[in-house]
């Protein structure tokens, strides 16, 4: 029961990745430059109340060189111009290069290496979402030593399966996707969509807000 639901959030989790990073930068006709700096700004912040005076810090984004993601690359401007704001220094930035019609997620061979790397301090930072290790990856690390901060985009924090992460030690701060009903997107008066801000569409949330989010088995099927 738990694997099914862990599988069947993980699909609308990715899903959602995918639709904010893919379809909207290809659809839209205006990208909302704030609201994507606002989203880097908010992790660079989130990463930093983690990181410790010798931690490294490790950044996991898409690889945008073959298909720009400008909504993506705006988010990482902002995170690093926060970043060298707080003091703070990236040590380290992964491109990952995926294709731009699979979901946006990091794959687990790869996010497996960083957290068998990683010391107690260090802090990980992923555009791209939680690390999605399989079970014998899990076994195999054993203790998770840096902290992990993911951006989760767009779905209902009560599907969101991100208390188990948290719960596994694989997560401890995220910036999640509000519930749609609290978001209400009006029209100007020239008929163009109404900008809406960071706060309106994202949540930040720290290990504790991660812990008392749904329980992971009572997550439904559709």
């Amino acid at each position: 029961m738990r694997n099914r639901s862990v599988t069947i959030a993980l699909v609308l989790l990715v899903g959602a990745w995918t639709t904010f990073f893919g379809v909207t930068t290809l659809g839209r006709p205006r990208l909302d430059t704030k609201l994507h700096r606002d989203i880097g700004r908010a992790l660079a912040q989130e990463a930093v109340k983690l990181l410790t005076a010798t931690g490294r810090l490790t950044v996991v984004t898409r690889d945008t060189s073959s298909f720009p993601q400008p909504a993506m690359e705006l988010a990482l401007a902002s995170f690093r111009q926060e970043i060298q704001r707080s003091g703070a220094t990236i040590a380290d930035i992964q491109t990952i290069e995926v294709d731009p019609l699979r979901p946006v997620e990091v794959p687990p061979g790869d996010f497996f290496q960083l957290l068998r790397h990683g010391a107690v301090g260090d802090v990980i930072v992923s555009f791209m979402g939680p690390p999605l290790l399989d079970e014998e990856q899990r076994a195999t690390l054993g203790e998770v030593k840096p902290k992990i901060v993911a951006f989760c985009s767009g779905g209902p924090s009560d599907l969101l399966n991100l208390r188990w992460f948290a719960e596994q030690k694989l997560l401890q701060a995220a910036i999640i996707g509000r519930r749609p009903k609290t978001l209400t997107i009006g029209m100007t008066g020239n008929k163009t969509p109404r900008e809406v801000s960071f706060d309106q569409l994202y949540l930040r949330v720290g290990l504790a807000e991660l812990l008392k989010l749904p329980d992971p088995t009572s997550v439904r099927s559709f």
